[in-house]
């Protein structure tokens, strides 16, 4: 575990861990090593520690998963794991005194790989800012490694900075730095038993699913639902085994099995919508003694559109704020009923010739009011006309019935 001091504390110790390298050079007055940018300068030779990037490390950061239950409660406290990606810059009265600033960093760093107990303490005295890190108590050490940068990498770094400050850099990552986030995990009971087996289990496969019009076509709801037949393979169950239809997750009922290919899923109540279906079959604990929960397979979902079916519709209005226009309520009948809770829209679509009139009229619905199979529509200062009705319901719109030709028979009101 580590709080929120931990990347200053690997910062700090770095910074201790050079300062005690470089004093022990022949250079008056001491050299100064401290954190800041590339550029930073002062009147003594100099070592600047400075933290450019931060990276995930792409080890450590797996064993975080999963820090949660499948239904979304703390299990484990979730921890981010950092490489720190550092650059140290030398300058000097002389570049004989960059260069030997240059040696000894890197050799202190090649000494002393990973950042110590004992180098953390040392840290702390000199940096009292870090006081009340617990780095020490990390789970994983914090290991220090070269890294090469190309040129293109240096160039582009230091072209943030003025011309001439460039001088000689090192590179070198400092991680796995584990920082831990808020909250408390519950207590989560070990696992006592541990089961392995296996058993034959063919996993059900739903290639469509069909309403009265046929595959790919959308359901027009109805009062009841009608039929949906479900196709694939594998999908009844076999002995000891249930077999179930899943719309949008929830298990449904009145399915019947026809065979292994074919189930029917009666008078479903379904919603205006895209609806995701599946099949989920579901078998025996492979030893009920140690675990109750059923081995399940569930088939890849298909989607099924459910348009709402648009019934009679009357129009009640009179002359509007000017002439040509007309306020009133037109009256739709609707299937399935509607609740307040639903988005609900009657489109209307002048059929004058020349006509580019769009009208959408939202429902005029009461919270806390029944479902409704007749609902009402005020319009105000609508174009006067002949109109093609569209119901919407939640962004399913009703197609139009057909006639024993299959042709479309278009709803009109006038206004």
């Amino acid at each position: 575990m580590s709080n929120a001091l931990a990347v200053p504390t690997v910062t700090a110790a770095l910074t201790t861990l050079v300062q005690t390298a470089v004093e022990r050079l022949d250079i008056t007055p001491g050299p100064v090593v401290a954190p800041g940018p590339l550029d930073g300068s002062g009147d003594n030779a100099r070592v600047g520690v400075h933290l450019y990037r931060v990276s995930r490390n792409p080890t450590v950061s797996l064993a975080d998963l999963p820090t949660r239950s499948s239904a979304g409660h703390l299990r484990q406290k979730p921890r981010a794991a950092l490489d720190l990606h550092y650059l140290f810059t030398f300058r000097g009265n002389s570049e004989w005194e960059v260069q030997q600033l240059l040696a000894r960093t890197a050799a202190a760093l090649h000494g002393v790989p990973v950042l110590t107990a004992v180098l953390l303490a040392e840290a702390l005295t000199d940096h009292p800012e870090i006081d009340g890190n617990d780095l020490a108590e990390a789970d994983e050490p914090v290991r220090v490694t070269s890294e090469a940068l190309s040129t293109d990498e240096l160039t582009r770094l230091w072209a943030l900075y003025p011309p001439g400050s460039f001088t000689v850099t090192l590179a070198v990552v400092a991680g796995p730095v584990l920082v831990d986030a808020d909250g408390d995990p519950g207590a989560v009971l070990p696992v006592r038993t541990l089961l392995a087996g296996a058993a034959p289990f063919a996993r059900p496969r739903l290639d469509g699913a069909a309403g009265p019009e046929g595959r790919g076509a959308p359901v027009r709801a109805a009062s009841p639902m009608p039929d949906v037949h479900l196709h694939g393979h594998a999908l009844a169950a076999r002995e000891g085994e249930t077999s179930e239809v899943l719309v949008d997750g929830v298990p449904a009922s009145g399915v019947t099995i026809v065979d292994d290919t074919h189930l029917v899923l009666t008078a479903p109540a379904l919603s205006p919508g895209l609806r995701r279906l599946a099949v989920r079959r579901s078998g025996p604990p492979t030893d009920p003694a140690l675990s109750t929960t059923r081995l399940a397979q569930v088939s890849a979902p298909v989607v099924v559109m459910v348009v709402p079916t648009l019934g009679t519709v009357s129009a009640t209005t009179s002359a509007g704020s000017r002439p040509g226009l007309r306020t009133g309520t037109v009256t739709a009948a609707v299937i399935p009923p509607v609740a307040p809770g639903d988005r609900v829209r009657l489109l209307l679509d002048a059929t004058t010739p020349g006509s580019a009139v769009s009208l959408a009229v939202p429902a005029d619905l009461d919270a806390g009011d029944p479902p409704a199979a007749q609902v009402d529509f005020e319009v105000k200062d609508a174009p006067a006309g002949p109109y093609r009705v569209t119901l919407e319901v939640d962004g399913a719109r009703s197609l139009p019935p057909l006639d024993s030709n299959g042709l479309y028979v278009l709803p009109v009101v006038t206004l």
